[in-house]
C-alpha cells in the first residue's frame, strides 16, 4: 500500500483522478512506494505555473509522471489539436502536459542538488475510462506509455507503473549516451530527499482559490513531522504520540489503522465520543472497526448474551449513575474474557479519555497479547484536554497510607502515568506544527494557556483577515445581541450556514443558544438558522447551524466556531475555552461574561 501524499482525495476531483488515487492507494506491493496528487508545479517549464495529476515515486525502479483523462471520448483532428469529451480543442495532448511536469521536477531537483542519478524520470497518459487498443499510436508518444482503464485492477497497477519504468530506462539507455542504469536506484534515501523537496514545493506553491478550497487542500497535506511518525510505525510497534490541539493526531492515527488493517492485522480504533467516532469511521475506510469506548463495551455484552440488550441501554441513556463507569465495564469484562482476544492492533485517539482502568481491563482482555504486548498506537494531548473526567483520576489512583504510616499521601495518578504503566515500552514522540487552523487561531489558544511556544510552526496561511474576536458581556440579552450580530457578521464573509458551530460549555437549558430557542422573544438572525434540538442538541444537523456543548464537539473542527457563556472566573472554563477555540480552522468568536483577562 503506498503512502498518497495528500492522503485524501476530494469529492469534486475528476472521476478518473479518484479512480487512479484509489488504485495506487491500495495496490499490493507498493509499501515503500510514494505517491503525489495534484502536485503544483509554480516553476513550470513551458507554462505560469501547472500541475501534475500523480508523481510516482518506486524505489529501485524510477519516478512516473502520469497525466490523467477520463473523458469517455477522446478526438485528435489530425492538425494538431484534441478533443477531451465535449470540451473546446486544445493544442496539447495528454503527453505534452504529463512531459512538461516531468521536465519541470527534473529541473527543479536539479537546482536543489538532487539531480536524478541511474533511475529514469518519464510520464504517461492514464486513460481511465478507455481502452488503449482503440488509441492510435503517434509520433509524440510511444505505446507503452499509454496506460487505460484494464491497468486499474488491483492486481495490475503495479505491473503497469514498473512495465512502463522499465521501457522508459531501456529507451533512455538507447537515446542518452550518459545515462547508465543504476540498480537499486532510488534507493529509500534519494526517496526521502526528493519526498521533502516536493512536500514544501506542494505546500508553498498552493494556488490562491476560494477559502474553503485553500483551507481542504492546506490540510489534506502531510507535514514532514507526520510522515516521520509514520515512517516510524512499521518498526516501532508500540508507539505513543503526544501533541497539542490541531497537530493532526487524529489523520496520523486513522492512517496508522488503514495501513495495518491492510497488512492483514484485525485492528480497532477506540475514542471517547460519538461524533468523533463517526469522524475516524469516515477517515479509516473499510476493514477497520471504529468504536467510541462505551459502544465497544455494550458491543462484547450483546456478543456474549446472544442479544442486543446493552446496545439499547446505552442509546437509550437511561441508565443509574454508576452503569458507564462501573456496571458495563465488569459486564463487558466478564465477557471478553469468555469471548477471547478479537483484535491484533489497537489504535487509542485522544487515549486521555479513555485511560480508566476498567475500560483498559476490558480492552486489555480483547487484544491478542494483550496490552502489555499488543502492537498499539496511542494519541493524546494530556496537559490541556482532560475535560471530561476532571476528578476521575483521583478514584483511579492507589490508596493513601493508613494514618498511622509516616509516609505523605500518594499523588493522585494522571492519565498519562496510568497508560504508560498498562502500556509499557511505549516508542514516546510530539507533533507540534500546527496544520489545523490559521496562525492567529494557533497563536489565540497557545495565548490562553500561557504557552507561547506551544507549537513549533503553523502550516496554514496567513492573511489580512480578522480570525479571532473577543467580545464580552454582561447580561444574559446583551450575550444574545452579540451573538446574533456574529452570526450575521459570519455569514457575510466566506463562511455558509453549514460551516458555522455554536459551543457553550454548557447543556441546552443552561447556553445561549438553548435559552434562544425557548424565548419567543430571540433574535430571528439566530433563531431562524439555527438547526432544531434533537435530544438537547443541534450538533449533527449540517444543513443548519450546528450547535452543542464543546465536550460533544471535541476532537473535530469546523471553519467557523462560535463560543458561548464563557466565564473565566470558573478555572475548568479556561480549559474547555482552550478545547473549543482550538475547533476553529478560519474564524472564532469567543463571547466571555465580564471583564476580559
Amino acid at each position: 500500500m503506498a503512502r498518497m501524499l495528500p492522503p485524501t482525495v476530494g469529492d469534486d476531483a475528476p472521476p478518473g483522478e479518484l479512480a487512479v488515487f484509489a488504485a495506487l492507494r491500495d495496490a499490493p506491493g507498493t509499501d515503500d512506494w510514494v505517491v503525489f496528487h495534484s502536485l503544483e508545479i509554480a516553476h513550470h517549464v513551458s507554462q505560469v505555473q501547472g500541475e501534475a495529476d500523480f508523481v510516482v515515486i518506486a524505489p529501485g525502479y524510477g519516478v512516473l509522471v502520469i497525466e490523467v483523462k477520463s473523458h469517455e471520448s477522446i478526438e485528435a483532428d489530425g492538425e494538431g489539436r484534441w478533443r477531451y469529451g465535449s470540451r473546446d480543442w486544445v493544442t496539447r495532448s495528454p503527453f505534452e502536459q504529463a512531459s512538461g511536469a516531468q521536465h519541470s521536477i527534473i529541473e527543479y531537483l536539479q537546482s536543489r542538488g538532487a539531480r536524478p542519478v541511474g533511475y529514469p524520470i518519464f510520464h504517461a497518459a492514464w486513460l481511465t475510462q478507455l481502452s488503449k487498443s482503440k488509441f492510435s499510436n503517434g509520433i509524440g508518444w510511444h505505446e507503452w506509455q499509454l496506460l487505460d482503464a484494464a491497468d486499474l485492477g488491483a492486481d495490475r497497477v503495479r505491473g503497469a507503473i514498473i512495465r512502463c519504468l522499465e521501457k522508459a530506462s531501456a529507451h533512455l539507455g538507447e537515446t542518452i549516451a550518459s545515462y547508465r542504469r543504476v540498480a537499486g536506484q532510488p534507493d529509500a534515501e534519494h526517496t526521502q530527499r526528493v519526498v521533502d523537496l516536493l512536500i514544501p514545493r506542494f505546500v508553498v506553491e498552493l494556488s490562491a482559490k476560494e477559502l474553503a478550497r485553500r483551507r481542504e487542500r492546506e490540510q489534506a497535506q502531510f507535514t514532514a513531522e507526520q510522515v516521520r511518525v509514520l515512517d516510524l510505525v512499521a518498526g516501532n510497534p508500540r508507539l505513543l504520540l503526544e501533541g497539542p490541539a490541531g497537530t493532526g493526531k487524529t489523520w496520523v492515527a486513522a492512517e496508522a489503522a488503514r495501513r495495518a488493517a491492510a497488512a492483514g492485522q484485525r485492528t480497532l480504533v477506540v475514542v471517547f465520543n460519538r461524533l468523533i467516532e463517526q469522524r475516524l469511521v469516515e477517515l479509516c475506510g473499510d476493514g477497520v472497526e471504529v468504536r467510541r469506548i462505551h459502544a465497544l463495551m455494550a458491543q462484547v455484552v450483546d456478543r456474549h448474551a446472544g442479544r442486543n440488550e446493552a446496545r439499547r441501554k446505552l442509546d437509550s441513556g437511561r441508565v443509574e449513575r454508576d452503569w458507564y463507569d462501573v456496571t458495563l465495564p465488569e459486564q463487558a469484562l466478564e465477557a471478553a474474557l469468555e469471548l477471547g482476544p478479537q483484535f491484533d492492533y489497537l489504535v487509542l485517539d485522544e487515549a486521555q479519555d479513555v485511560a480508566v482502568d476498567a475500560y483498559l481491563d476490558v480492552l486489555d482482555a480483547l487484544l491478542v497479547g494483550g496490552l502489555a504486548q499488543a502492537p498499539v498506537f496511542v494519541t493524546g494531548d494530556f496537559d490541556h484536554q482532560v475535560i471530561y473526567r476532571r476528578h476521575g483520576d483521583a478514584a483511579a489512583a492507589p490508596a493513601a497510607p493508613s494514618a498511622d504510616s509516616a509516609a505523605a499521601p500518594a499523588t493522585p495518578e494522571s492519565a498519562r502515568d496510568r497508560l504508560l504503566r498498562r502500556l509499557p515500552g511505549l516508542v514516546q514522540l510530539q507533533l507540534r506544527s500546527n496544520v489545523r487552523t490559521t496562525p492567529e487561531v494557533g497563536r489565540f489558544v497557545a495565548e490562553l494557556i500561557g504557552e507561547p511556544t506551544l507549537y513549533s510552526e503553523h502550516r496554514r496561511s496567513d492573511d489580512d483577515q480578522v480570525s479571532v474576536e473577543r467580545l464580552t458581556f454582561s447580561t444574559a440579552d446583551e450575550q444574545q445581541r452579540l451573538l446574533a450580530d456574529a452570526v450575521e457578521r459570519i455569514l457575510s464573509e466566506p463562511f455558509t450556514v453549514r460551516e458555522l458551530v455554536i459551543l457553550s460549555p454548557y447543556r441546552a437549558d443552561r447556553s445561549a443558544v438553548g435559552v434562544a430557542l425557548s424565548s419567543g422573544a430571540a433574535d430571528a438572525r439566530l433563531t431562524s438558522r439555527l438547526a432544531p434540538a434533537v435530544a438537547g442538541t443541534g450538533i449533527e444537523d449540517s444543513t443548519r447551524i450546528r450547535w452543542g456543548t464543546i465536550h460533544e464537539f471535541k476532537g473535530l473542527e469546523a471553519p467557523a466556531v462560535i463560543l458561548t457563556d464563557i466565564d473565566l472566573s470558573k478555572e475548568h472554563h479556561r480549559d474547555l475555552l482552550y478545547v473549543g477555540a482550538s475547533r476553529a480552522t478560519d474564524r472564532l468568536v469567543v463571547l466571555t461574561a465580564g471583564r476580559q483577562s
